[in-house]
């Protein structure tokens, strides 16, 4: 073997070489005259010991990595049972042999280093990777059954050992050791083939799964098993991104969260940091943000710190760049291979540092993404313990908003708030570079900075304010528009629109908008300081240079020194947005946790016990108790109240509007605060509130209610509760859909519906808010017999029922008067009667004593027959087999009679006779989702919320630069170019400058350079202010306000079936959100895209000028950019879809359970909505998620194309230099510093892309808002009705038919109905017979599908609808109360003055209250009226009326929540002179308001059954007569008619 020679003769080449090794040591540890370099005195080339520093580098991380790497696969990974593939050996055996030929390597070093390789570096490199081999196997053969990927560390130790390898393997060619010694050369050439088998075997090829992983999880999120380069790269998206290049995306297509995303795990988390919060005095969102959320919050920073570093090694590599192509003017050039080693480093930089940027990306997103999830869920939580104190602060409005908008905040600045500590590091860094290079002077750049650093604190204060206004505006403009939506129907019924167009405006152009122009001249100021800023700083510090240091200012210092300014702009300007992020985020900090902090109810306000067995035992008890509202003010709702309820027993609560019969109801389920006294409430408890609280769901979630599905038992209550009928009429039975609020059902169905679930929820105690106000007496009586009564469904339940309805008395076992809180009379009907109190007089006057009603006394105590109930052996017992048995016996069981024990009262033999109480059903993803495939067919189904596909189309851009105003954006467009020319003209200006300062070795004429130079940055600062100015004040505001207006109009003039079509959320989502980026985003995006895409035009321009030839790159490159990009964009705009339609139903269901609060408690079911609220958060996160990956995605690979530009352009400078083309250095220098911006640039563009077409999406949504189908005309002015119209009054019908909406069947059928002046008509009917209908015919809320309705002759078909509303007055059956003052509610148009407005009040019985009221008629109502009683909304709706000036009265069962008292007062007024000359149409459920009318319709199923007077229509004995039976009030007529 030729190597044997070495030691005795040395051939001359080898003097020095890698095998040399040489007694005489120069250096410790290495065996080779070379010594330790790093360079060789020789030739360009690392020196032999030298080259395997990088080895033994890899080779101890190696061990060191593989250690923690084999710990954690012990430790964390539980092993599957994996069947050994070819896989699974080809990689040990590969791993074998590597480890045998690099043991062969160092038999031959023992053998080249006689003597001296014990001391010898070399070898023991050559050993640590042997033994890092051995550990590498190690985790080979373990991660077969622990690990679904390869492991991080393995394929990293590989990848760098191959370029380690390869590195040396470039060496000892170069030093011809092939020629020399074969036998090592080609051992170590088999070592490096096998170390890039064994890469390609443990990266590309996929492990074998075990048999339970490769069934698999389809939906599972692909991060979960990616390997370190995918992580690195984000290649893991890339199904999907192509998915979603052939398809549109949508949400069946999007993986599951990761475990650690999902809602559940996030809340959980931070509820347990928050709760440790709450044991301190002052608990911090921050700390619990920061235990909950910190772990990859921390390591992100860790990355980015790396990343930054990074950074600013660029610029020194581009200045030994620029000293190597400055070496060619001289006599001794360097050698072309170090060029092409910055270059590479230059590239490998870059690489690196993209991959760092993202992790650190991705973790901050990550964390901003749990951290709004985890807020949501606990806003949500937080709100159904929300007590009357906390509530009454914060409005609907304002929880949505912590939730929508606070949240938001917090999770912007998680994603930037890094920045806080980085850009300091970086410009503290930057500094050290820059003094490096120009010494002190650069000290002058840095007062420059330090200078503007005031004047931003002071624009970013103002800056603050302006969005603190703007934040007020924003809230008060979304409450506006909520209470607009919600009562639209009054709206349209009062002919307001007009009013509260003027209120929206006001609030929207006066205030908002105004806000907004000073927000934009802020902005141009402040953009005018930081443009200008870079600027003067190297202009200073240029200055400086030139004229303190005797050196020349050369391209090796100006272009590395631009280089570090253009990377300071970045942090500084990022600094002041940071810290305007962080000021919001603490006003939201301080928002949430106020809102966290709030009060709660009062836990031991009720004491629970368990349900009580016997019938007549005690189930609920109040002692002494006094309530109020609000601890916090010392009005007391309820005084020293006594009161018990026992089982089997019905117990009334009656008094006057306001006498606080409600709110004893809700002390019993602790909704109030109680002051002294005890509540005990034994069992579960169901509750139906008197204003019906529907979900946005079908009929039949309604009443099942989360509890188990039971059809037998389904089947009995919608009987008892006189629903089937409905069911028939609804569009599709009990599977309708009732959209938002229960829109498309009528008021008794509501009613009817709720009074359902409570029954089907077979609870222990029920609490009944007046359910029979809103239902016909007929229906009411079939509730008393079926339901409520001693024969009704809940016989043996304890029921609490506040009431005005006298028929219901005589079924109660107990009866209790409520006068100002306080009980005045109490005790059974019986008895009460026979004590000639309040009570007896009430059921007096209003009830001519019925021979009948002995009879229905008789049978009280009887129990509810067998058939009629379903029974169980406990209610309990969770076992269905038991119940099951239990069951069958109870059916054959005899029913035992009740024995009387000697006092009297009933014993029931506890055979545990009762409902059984209803199990909950398990929570099984969302409402609806169990529907839709049966449900393709329903015809009320909502529409779903339309969300375009495919790309945003031209004409919307075309569209909203229209509104923008075209010659503005032209104006702009023609400044932003300028302003980029501008600078680029200055670094021409600076290479020009610096090349002939090179030239003269000196600086010569200071002034004339120095002074161009400051013109063209000062020049193009001022076209940046110009140029935002036109675009914020002439472009944007004025676009966004037209838009505004547009769509603000288009909603009002729409007809009320799209109100019921479409969720109030949906459209409060166009005005808040997509507003909202009309107004602040579109704006900014526009202008970010148009400066990028200028920029990186430019920059191409001046590499290509500097080299020609890179024209060649630019092609391929941008084809490769522009198909990266098309993939992207589709993907994003989908995913960004996806995620915003999934984004409002969070909203709706929050806003929904925000309005249902006391229902959803009263049943227990926080638990179930606040799963459900989790189960839609999580799924708009199933789109948050990957759209924000995707981003990462289009970054790294847009990074890399940057990278290659740096490459190339850098190569192509090199081998022009060396050969010998003359390139100037400064062309290389301005080339590069260009060069190294464009990553930045080309990724800037594609984000702005997305961003911008994510954002016109708005103006598309707003738009299609804007050109939303309109009702008729308001005005007709060819058609205007005579002043005095309708002076008569004389209403008829004319074969008039409508429906609804098309597509749905006929309401009323062919009605012909003609009215006399004057005349006093009632309507009646059973519900559903389209008594309602009629009012909104007469309004022409619905349009006739035939025929028409005529007033004193004149068509109202033929005239605006403004005249024809305005012209009407109503009562209607809601009563709509608006935020703002009572004068706001009764004249929003504020037409009337004071006495007009004191008189209706007075004939409204409201005068008393209101002059109690702070303020009296500008006293304050809150949202919804919610501090009025029901009955005196009702009244102010009458005064309402009153105030219209109409021959035309409609009552829509306005006297529906009025107790008999306030009812008799208010048909006094309605019989009084004042509507004498009126028309009045009555549209009853009390047949008694309507016995004297002049003559009564009797509608059936949409058409007129019957048309007469009173008296006639009872003789006919037809159904009228059925009615009046029913009410018992035949006698009455009788006395009436005799009168």
């Amino acid at each position: 073997m030729r190597g044997s020679q070495i030691p005795l003769t040395p051939p001359i080449p080898l003097a020095h070489g890698y095998l040399v090794a040489a007694d005489h040591r120069a250096q410790p540890l290495c065996g080779n005259s070379e010594g330790w370099g790093p360079l060789s005195p020789y030739r360009y080339d690392f020196t032999p010991c030298f080259l395997d520093v990088w080895i033994a580098v890899v080779a101890v991380a190696g061990i060191l990595g593989g250690a923690g790497a084999v710990w954690y696969l012990l430790k964390k990974c539980s092993p599957q049972p994996v069947k050994k593939n070819w896989h699974f050996y080809a990689k040990l055996t590969t791993l074998g042999a590597l480890i045998i030929s690099t043991a062969l390597q160092a038999a031959l070093q023992i053998e080249y280093y006689k003597g001296i390789w014990a001391g010898d570096f070399r070898f023991w490199t050559t050993v640590a990777t042997i033994l890092s081999l051995c550990v590498i196997s190690y985790i080979q053969y373990i991660e077969h059954w622990r690990s679904r990927n390869a492991n991080g560390v393995v394929l990293f130790y590989w990848l760098f050992l191959l370029i380690a390898y390869g590195v040396k393997l470039r060496s000892l060619i170069s030093q011809g050791i092939h020629q020399e010694h074969l036998a090592y050369f080609a051992v170590f050439c088999t070592s490096v083939g096998l170390a890039l088998v064994e890469f390609v075997l443990e990266w590309l090829v996929p492990k074998r799964l075990s048999d339970y992983d490769a069934l698999g999880d389809g939906d599972e999120c692909p991060f979960e098993y990616a390997n370190v380069f995918s992580v690195l790269t984000f290649s893991w998206m890339t199904p999907l991104m192509k998915h979603g290049y052939k398809t549109f995306l949508t949400q069946d297509d999007l993986w599951n969260l990761r475990k650690r995303d999902t809602t559940k795990a996030t809340a959980l988390a931070f509820e347990k940091a928050w709760h440790d919060e709450l044991e301190k005095k002052h608990p911090s969102l921050w700390n619990a943000m920061f235990g909950a959320f910190g772990g990859p919050y921390f390591r992100g920073a860790l990355i980015k710190s790396c990343s930054d570093v990074l950074n600013f090694a660029q610029p020194q590599l581009l200045r030994l760049l620029i000293t190597f192509v400055d070496s060619y003017r001289t006599e001794n050039p360097q050698p072309v291979i170090r060029g092409a080693a910055i270059a590479l480093a230059m590239f490998f930089v870059s690489v690196s540092q993209t991959a760092c940027l993202h992790q650190y990306f991705q973790r901050s997103f990550e964390t901003g993404m749990r951290i709004k999830s985890a807020l949501t869920a606990s806003i949500y939580s937080k709100s159904m313990r929300l007590s009357n104190e906390g509530r009454a602060a914060k409005s609907t409005g304002d929880i949505v908003n912590y939730m929508a908008v606070d949240t938001q905040r917090l999770q912007d600045l998680a994603q930037y708030g890094q920045q806080v500590w980085s850009a300091p590091f970086q410009i503290t860094l930057c500094m050290l570079s820059l003094y490096q290079l120009l010494g002190y002077s650069m000290f002058a750049g840095v007062g420059a900075m330090i200078i503007m650093i005031p004047v931003n604190g002071f624009i970013a204060r103002l800056m603050k304010t302006l969005q603190k206004e703007q934040m007020k505006n924003k809230d008060a403009r979304t409450r506006l528009m909520t209470e607009i939506l919600n009562n639209m129907k009054s709206i349209k019924l009062y002919a307001w629109t007009t009013a509260f167009i003027n209120k929206l405006n006001h609030i929207r152009n006066d205030r908002e908008l105004k806000t907004l122009r000073k927000i934009g001249a802020t902005q141009a100021v402040s953009n005018f300081t930081w443009s200008t800023t870079p600027f003067l700083v190297s202009c200073s510090t240029f200055g400086v240079f030139v004229l303190t240091q005797n050196r020349p200012l050369t391209t090796d210092i100006v272009f590395p020194a631009l280089t570090l300014f253009n990377l300071l702009t970045f942090p500084l300007a990022i600094l002041p947005m940071v810290i305007t992020a962080i000021v919001e985020a603490s006003v939201a900090v301080g928002r949430i946790t106020s809102y966290l902090t709030a009060e709660e109810l009062q836990t031991n306000a009720v004491l629970h016990e368990s349900a009580v067995d016997e019938a007549g035992e005690e189930s609920v008890r109040i002692r002494d108790a006094t309530f109020t509202w609000n601890k916090n003010e010392d009005r007391q709702a309820l005084h020293d109240i006594n009161f018990s309820a026992h089982k089997g027993e019905l117990a009334c609560i009656v008094g006057r509007v306001g006498s606080g019969k409600s709110s004893l109801l809700q002390a019993v389920l602790g909704d109030l605060w109680k002051i002294k006294g005890e509540v005990v409430l034994r069992g579960d408890t169901a509750y139906v509130p008197q204003s019906a609280w529907v979900m946005n769901a079908s009929v039949r979630e309604n009443i099942v209610f989360g509890h188990r599905w039971d059809p037998h038992f389904y089947d009995k209550t919608v009987k008892a509760c006189a629903l089937t009928h409905d069911f028939a009429s609804l569009p599709d039975g009990d599977q309708t859909e009732v959209g938002e609020r229960g829109i498309s059902l009528s008021g008794g169905q509501k009613a009817r519906l709720t009074l359902a679930r409570a029954v089907y929820a077979r609870a222990d105690v029920y609490l009944l808010d007046d359910c029979l106000s809103a239902v016909d007496q007929h229906v009411g009586r079939h509730l008393i017999d079926n339901v409520l009564g001693p024969k009704g469904l809940l016989a043996s339940k304890t029921r609490i029922l506040a009431t005005n309805s006298i028929p219901v008395l005589m079924a109660a076992d107990n009866i209790v008067l409520l006068r100002e809180g306080r009980v005045l009379e109490k005790g059974t009907y019986d008895q009460l009667m026979a004590m000639k109190g309040e009570i007896a007089t009430l059921i007096k006057t209003s009830q001519n004593e019925d021979q009948g009603e002995d009879d229905s006394r008789g049978s009280g105590s009887v129990v509810s027959d067998e058939d009629t109930t379903v029974y169980g052996a406990s209610p309990t017992s969770n076992d269905d087999q038991e119940q099951e048995e239990a069951e069958a016996a109870q059916e054959n069981a005899l029913q035992l009679a009740p024995i009387r024990s000697g006092n009297g009262t009933v014993r029931k033999l506890s055979s545990g006779n009762s409902l059984r109480r209803a199990s909950t059903a398990s929570f099984r993803g969302p409402r609806g989702k169990l529907l839709d495939e049966e449900g393709a067919g329903l015809k009320s189904k909502q529409a779903k919320e339309f969300s375009e596909q495919g790309k945003v189309k031209w004409s919307v851009y075309a569209e909203y630069a229209k509104t923008s105003n075209l010659i503005a954006v032209i104006i702009y467009l023609t400044l932003l170019v300028g302003a980029q020319t501008s600078q680029i003209g200055g670094s021409v200006w600076l290479k020009q400058w610096s090349e002939v300062n090179g030239r003269y070795g000196g600086n010569p004429h200071v002034g004339k350079y120095i002074g161009v130079y400051f013109a063209f940055g000062v020049g193009s600062a001022a076209l940046v202010v110009l140029q935002t100015l036109i675009l914020w004040i002439f472009c944007s505001i004025e676009a966004s306000r037209k838009l505004h207006e547009r769509m603000a109009f288009a909603i009002f003039r729409s007809p009320m079936t799209f109100f019921e079509t479409t969720p109030a959320g949906r459209i409060l989502n166009r005005f808040s959100s997509d507003i909202y980026r009309v107004d602040e985003v579109l704006a900014r995006t526009f202008n970010m895209l148009f400066v990028n895409s200028a920029r990186a035009a430019f920059t191409l321009v001046v590499i290509s000028w500097g080299t020609p030839i890179f024209i060649a790159v630019i092609i391929p490159l941008g084809a490769l950019y522009l198909y990266i990009q098309r993939y992207y964009l589709r993907t994003s705009r989908e995913l960004k879809r996806v995620d915003s339609v999934s984004r409002s139903p969070i909203y709706a269901h929050f806003q929904e359970s925000l309005s249902g609060i006391s229902t959803i408690r009263a049943y227990n079911q926080q638990k179930r909505f606040e799963m459900e609220n989790e189960w839609r958060v999580d799924a708009n996160l199933r789109a948050y998620f990957p759209s924000i990956n995707a981003n990462r995605w289009l970054a790294v690979r847009l990074e890399f194309i940057g990278s290659v530009i740096i490459l190339a352009s850098a190569g192509f400078a090199i081998i022009s230099v060396a050969s010998h083309s003359g390139l100037s250095a400064g062309m290389v220098g301005l080339a590069m510093s260009y060069a190294l911006q464009i990553t930045q640039s080309l990724n800037w563009i594609v984000r702005q892309t997305v961003e911008v077409e994510t954002n016109i999406v708005s103006v598309e949504r707003v738009l299609e808002y804007a050109a939303l189908p309109s009702e008729a005309p308001e005005i007709i002015s060819k058609n205007r009705p005579p002043i005095s119209w309708p002076s008569q009054g004389a209403v008829s019908f004319n074969n008039y038919s409508t429906r609804y909406r098309p597509g749905l069947d006929l309401v009323l059928k062919n009605i012909n109905l003609s009215i006399k002046a004057q005349e006093k008509i009632g309507v009646v009917g059973r519900t559903g017979a389209g008594k309602s209908s009629l009012t909104m015919a007469l309004f022409r809320i619905i349009e006739p599908a035939e025929g028409h309705v005529s007033i004193d002759g004149l068509n109202t078909s033929t005239i605006g609808l403004l005249d024809l509303r305005r012209r009407l007055a109503i009562i209607p059956q809601d009563a709509a109360l608006f935020e703002g003052t009572v004068r706001d509610n009764l004249d929003p148009g504020h037409v009337h003055d004071d006495t007009e407005l004191w008189s209706v009040l007075e004939h409204a019985r409201l005068k008393e209250h209101v002059a109690s009221m702070p303020g009296k008629l500008d006293a304050r109502i809150h949202e919804g009226g919610s501090n009025l009683s029901s009955g005196q909304r009702q009244l102010v709706s009458l005064a309402r009326a009153l105030l219209a000036p109409s021959n035309i009265l409609v009552l829509d069962e306005a006297t529906a929540a009025v107790d008999v008292e306030t009812d008799a007062m208010l048909q006094a007024t309605l019989r009084s002179s004042m509507f004498r000359n009126r028309t009045i149409i009555t549209i009853a459920h009390r047949i008694n308001t309507i016995l004297d009318s002049d003559r009564i319709v009797v509608l059936d199923r949409g058409t007129v059954a019957e048309f007469d007077t009173p008296a006639e229509l009872v003789r006919r004995r037809g159904l009228f007569y059925e009615l009046v039976k029913e009410a018992n009030l035949l006698n009455a007529l009788d006395v009436t008619q005799a009168a």
